[in-house]
């Protein structure tokens, strides 16, 4: 079998066990019946469309208008009987593109938090993950299909929602925005994201190819339903003069090669009973269903009975199954005994003997967590609590049906002119008469030059040959007609001077409709701009006032939508997943979460549990001037406020990970070369104190050797000293004995 077969027959398989897991069931019907929610989901299919269709067809209208098919059948059959031209000067569409150019200029950034110390740890690794649901569903192209929709029929429609199939059968999370004509709410729903309804129901024609792809599991069900071209989108009287084709015209015209099924998913808020646990020995807290209560009052626990003291409960899985295995060896005792190597208390299975510790004999007690409920160890509370449950259709067949984990819808509304109603009004709708307006002075306009180049030429009858007239004034130039003038004068009547203010009225009406949408002249770059960049970013500023209500709502949706999508990440991310995204300033950053730690013992960033709010950052959407932003940042990176990387992320610098690279390369070098200085001059001065050492011995050894040679000297001098004074000595002792007279000359 070849590797790609193999690798897609996994991937069907493990998208299996994550509809299973997700809790996708079909429930079982007769032959030839049809499933009493699918009957109620036709039924509030069918009020839902007629309590609509004035709305709808207002919004098709609105549709319509934007691109550019302005004139009904009949004023387009009256203008050209007169010759005229329906013309559309349509400055409806450019000021919903520059509109939807400023909201979303930026990509939003989201920040998480956790309810409490616990989820504050791993909250960084939600809003990593929205952002990471936000890049792979492209909702930055999403969400201006939903603009454009708020802008033009007054509602758009985001949804989020789970493919099981997606990641090779492991699951996503996906964002995408819906038709709002293919959305059905209840007419009695008041709030602003439909929140309060009573059902919302998605319905729209989709091929087979399409269907299958999108529910493989149920082609069966598929084929069985019935074929249908009944297309729920309104006619409206305005004629298309360009040929535009626009959503469901064409559904009906392709039957013949591409077969077509009404799908509907209806939503349903419903009520579901969970039990609330605190187990005061463990202090874990968590809410289960009924099938999940159950089960977990049958898990075991176990009672420690001591010999002396208070009976003590053991709850914890792993605990318990230690204790059970030492009860089971010590027949439901155990008893505490010193370790002979270390002399700690250890377990040692049975009742006490003379080598254990006295009056330590516990006995083991194996209970079930039922048992502990009714003494208070384990605390419940029965509660109710509001889910969300789908059940799809095609035609009349049921595919399935299941309970989304979430409290709130997975479809989130915007609102344009929001009346305490789902049927809200456009500003294309409010500003529509101003555009008929402009297109009417226009046509007025036009037909006018028209008038003044066919000029018209009154003659007496008879008097000249008139197909020859006609012939000659209806060309351009010079032309020459001879006329009998005894017959009268030929008489030239020309049209009436259009006065300014028609040309004044349009120019008004053309600032009305953009002042309308919030959008001015100067924010498209047009107009009388200040001298100064400064004093233009002011009013650029200023501008972007109006605009600033429309990105409150924007964002307001945005939150929405990251509470819905918060429980459906944690029922489909229970595996180990690893993300990575590229960060502003072009960097990558990796989160990894649901992953064992070293020893087995816990999971590190479980997002499975805990209580988290993403919220989108406020202004992270609306553009900014450039200029004047880089050099706010540089004043402040100059003051020390902020570093290189934050400021370098308001730059267009493309490479900004080889700049940040190579400055700090450069700043290692710098540091290097710095630290090499230092050193250079420390060794200067260590070399200059070894040169004063050297000198300072040199001199001392002279000295030394001066004082030997005077030593030398000195002991020479002495020496000669000495001996001369012994010879003298004996030279006076001879001559004293020479001059010495004899004992005989003496007597003489």
């Amino acid at each position: 079998m070849p590797q790609s077969t193999e690798k897609n027959k996994q991937s069907v398989l493990m998208a299996g066990k994550m509809k299973d897991a997700l809790g996708y069931e079909t429930p079982s019907v007769g032959k030839n019946k049809t499933h009493k929610e699918v009957i109620k989901s036709l039924e509030l299919l069918e009020h839902y469309m007629n309590m609509r269709n004035e709305w709808a067809t207002k919004f098709r209208e609105a549709e319509q208008f934007r691109n550019g098919i302005q004139w009904t059948t009949t004023q387009v059959t009256e203008l050209q009987k007169r010759g005229q031209t329906p013309i559309v000067v349509n400055r409806i569409h450019p000021a919903i593109e520059t509109a939807k150019a400023m909201l979303t200029s930026r990509k939003p950034e989201f920040r998480a938090t956790g309810r409490s110390d616990g989820d504050r740890k791993i909250a960084d690794v939600f809003s990593s993950l929205f952002q990471w649901i936000w890049d792979i569903s492209q909702a930055n192209v999403e969400l201006k299909r939903a603009l454009d929709d708020y802008y033009v029929g007054g509602m758009g429609v985001l949804q989020v929602f789970q493919d099981p199939h997606a990641d090779m059968g492991n699951g996503e999370c996906m964002l995408k925005s819906i038709y709002p004509l293919d959305v059905y709410i209840d007419p009695n729903a008041r709030d602003p994201f439909c929140r309060d309804a009573a059902s919302i129901i998605v319905a729209r024609l989709m091929t087979d190819e399409e269907a299958k792809a999108q529910y493989p599991e149920y082609s069966k069900t598929i084929e069985d339903a019935e074929i249908s071209d009944h297309v729920r989108y309104p006619r409206t009287n305005l004629e298309a003069i360009d040929s535009q084709i626009m959503t469901g015209d064409l559904d009906t015209q392709d039957n013949a090669h591409h077969k077509k099924r009404e799908y509907i998913e209806r939503y349903s808020r419903i009520k579901e009973n969970v039990y609330k646990i605190y187990d005061t020995t463990t202090k874990y807290q968590a809410l289960y269903n009924n099938k999940e209560y159950q089960k977990y009052t049958q898990e075991p626990a176990v009672v420690l009975i001591p010999t002396q003291g208070e009976p003590q409960y053991v709850t914890d899985l792993d605990e318990v199954e230690a204790y059970v295995e030492l009860a089971d060896v010590g027949g439901g005792y155990f008893h505490m005994a010193p370790d002979p190597m270390t002399g700690q208390p250890i377990m040692k299975p049975g009742m006490e003997d003379l080598s254990g510790i006295p009056d330590s004999t516990i006995e083991v007690d194996i209970i079930r967590k039922a048992d502990l409920i009714g003494d208070d160890i384990i605390m419940t509370n029965k509660i109710v609590r509001n889910r969300v449950q789908v059940v799809a259709s095609v035609g009349s067949k049921l595919m399935y049906i299941r309970k989304l984990p979430t409290e709130d819808y997975p479809i989130v509304t915007m609102m344009n002119v929001h009346n305490r109603n789902p049927f809200p009004e456009s500003d294309v709708r409010i500003y529509r008469p101003l555009q008929e307006y402009i297109n009417k002075i226009r046509s007025l306009i036009v037909a006018h030059a028209s008038t003044s180049t066919n000029v018209k030429l009154l003659i007496p009858r008879g008097s000249v040959n008139k197909k020859e007239v006609e012939q000659e004034w209806g060309r351009s130039g010079t032309a020459v007609i001879e006329f009998d003038g005894e017959l009268g004068a030929p008489v030239v009547a020309g049209p009436i001077p259009l006065p300014n203010e028609l040309y004044k009225n349009e120019a008004e009406a053309k600032h009305d409709l953009e002042y309308g949408f919030g959008i001015f002249e100067l924010m498209q770059g047009g107009g009388d701009a200040p001298s100064t960049y400064r004093g233009t970013v002011a009013i650029d500023e200023y501008g972007q006032r109006r605009i600033k209500s429309r990105q409150d709502d924007l964002e307001s949706v945005l939150n929405q939508l990251a509470k819905v999508t918060i429980p459906l990440m944690q029922q489909i991310y229970t595996e180990e997943k690893v993300i990575r995204l590229v960060q502003p300033s072009g960097l990558i950053k990796e989160t990894k979460f649901n992953y064992e730690n070293e020893d087995l013992s816990y999971r590190v960033n479980d997002i499975t549990t805990g209580m988290y709010d993403i919220i989108v950052v406020t202004g992270s959407t609306l553009p900014s001037n450039r200029w004047a932003q880089f050099e706010y940042y540089m004043q402040m990176f100059q003051a020390g406020l902020i570093d290189q990387v934050e400021m370098l992320k308001k730059t267009e610098v493309v490479d900004t990970e080889g700049v940040l690279e190579r400055m700090n390369t450069i700043k290692m070098l710098q540091q290097q070369i710095q630290q090499q200085g230092e050193e250079i001059k420390e060794l200067k001065g260590d070399l200059q104190t070894a040169d004063r050492e050297t000198v300072g011995a040199r001199k001392r050894l002279e000295v030394e050797k001066f004082k030997s040679e005077l030593s030398d000297q000195s002991s020479k001098a002495k020496a000669a000293t000495s001996l001369y004074d012994a010879r003298l000595k004996d030279t006076i002792a001879n001559v004293k004995q020479s001059v010495k007279p004899q004992k005989g000359d003496q007597n003489e």
